[in-house]
């Protein structure tokens, strides 16, 4: 290809380089990527140690790649032009119909899920209390009218079938999957931007549980429900998609319930006490999720004045933290324990000097599929 002005041509790409090397030194750079959400990439350690390993260039290129300038349009424009070319699940998102962004299907990482189903029905069969497992499927496998024309296959009703028959007798399995997928309303259930459950969706799933466990569940007349718009989730944060429209979040909170939260974190960190379970001050934020419970932590303590003496015990990753508040209607005192950042003690260990009149594990499958910190439990 010839160019009229190849030296204007020249000149104009060397001035674009020398531009952005310019913004580069010279812009501020930021720690925390709001859209991302995320901890951008430190500045080099520069060492003797990390020259001779080869580290200190990977530092240097994670770094550049982190903080030059106008990353977020770029990264923008990169997925919209991926979009454009055919190529959907780029960042392990699938954009949908009217702005629904799910979370790409899980890889069958068998021998993972059987891990953790073992460590499941040990425990489990341990223990002289019921034992529920919540096991809850992505966005994908239940919101089907949304999903592209064309994509792949959600696996998560086979894995989840795989998982119940793994847990044999000595778990009492909730069929969250089947249960979504009777509703007449699926999406609602999630959000459009993130992989959790709504608010409505963790109702839903308490309703589950008290079918299963024979009881009437609280009416949702009963709650008092404040809705916040401008909440970007998880999903819109991996696909760089900018231009997709936020969710709204649904606080639902009963007045007459009262409720004490205690926040333990195993770091050495004092706990933290509130009245209530959420804290909205998160939903200044950039991670409004953190409304619920604050976020991820070691351990979260409720008390509550429930007409119940009973005391529960959930096991979970973050699909807890939207559930707490229905949970809270059905016993006086819940403890929520994270594996991810619980490490002094096994939860057999915890549980020989906390005893609970019942056990909750809530898990998302890419927990069930990925996570390595089940065996925590006994």
């Amino acid at each position: 290809m010839q160019f009229e002005h190849p030296r204007a041509v020249a000149l104009l790409f060397g001035g674009v380089l020398a531009g952005m090397q310019a913004a580069f030194w010279l812009l501020p750079h930021a720690d925390f990527s709001e859209k991302e959400k995320r901890v951008l990439a430190a500045p080099p350690a520069v060492s003797a140690a990390s020259v001779a390993d080869g580290s200190l260039f990977s530092q240097v290129e994670s770094y550049i790649a982190d903080h030059f300038a106008g990353r977020d349009g770029w990264v923008g424009v990169d997925a919209y032009l991926a979009q454009a070319e055919g190529r959907n699940a780029v960042g392990g998102v699938v954009r949908g119909r009217d702005g629904w962004l799910f979370p790409a299907p899980l890889a069958d990482n068998t021998e993972t899920l059987e891990k953790n189903m073992q460590a499941i029905t040990d425990f489990a069969g341990a223990q002289d209390t019921p034992v529920y497992l919540m096991a809850v499927p992505s966005a994908g496998a239940v919101v089907q009218d949304k999903l592209p024309a064309l994509h792949l296959d959600w696996p998560d009703a086979d894995l989840l079938e795989r998982a119940r028959r793994m847990a044999g007798d000595c778990v009492r399995w909730l069929d969250v999957t089947g249960y979504f997928q009777a509703s007449d309303a699926p999406d609602a259930l999630y959000y459009r931007t993130d992989h959790h459950w709504t608010s409505a969706g963790a109702y839903q799933a308490y309703c589950l549980l008290m079918q299963e466990q024979g009881k009437a569940s609280v009416p949702p007349e009963t709650f008092d429900v404040k809705r916040v718009s401008g909440f970007y989730g998880t999903s819109y944060a991996k696909s760089g998609l900018w231009l997709t429209r936020p969710d709204e979040i649904a606080l639902w909170s009963d007045p007459a319930l009262h409720a004490v939260t205690t926040v333990y974190d195993g770091d050495g960190r004092a706990p933290v006490t509130q009245q209530g379970m959420l804290f909205e001050e998160y939903l200044e934020q950039a991670d409004k999720y953190a409304v619920f419970l604050s976020g991820n932590h070691a351990r979260v303590h409720i008390e509550t004045d429930a007409d119940s003496d009973k005391r529960l015990l959930v096991v979970k990753d973050s699909y807890a933290h939207a559930l707490a508040p229905f949970l809270a209607e059905e016993y006086r005192t819940i403890d929520l324990i994270d594996l991810r950042y619980f490490k002094r003690q096994t939860i057999s260990d915890w549980l020989a000097k906390n005893p609970a009149d019942e056990i909750l594990l809530v898990y998302g499958i890419s927990s069930l599929m990925q996570d390595k910190n089940l065996q925590w439990l006994a």
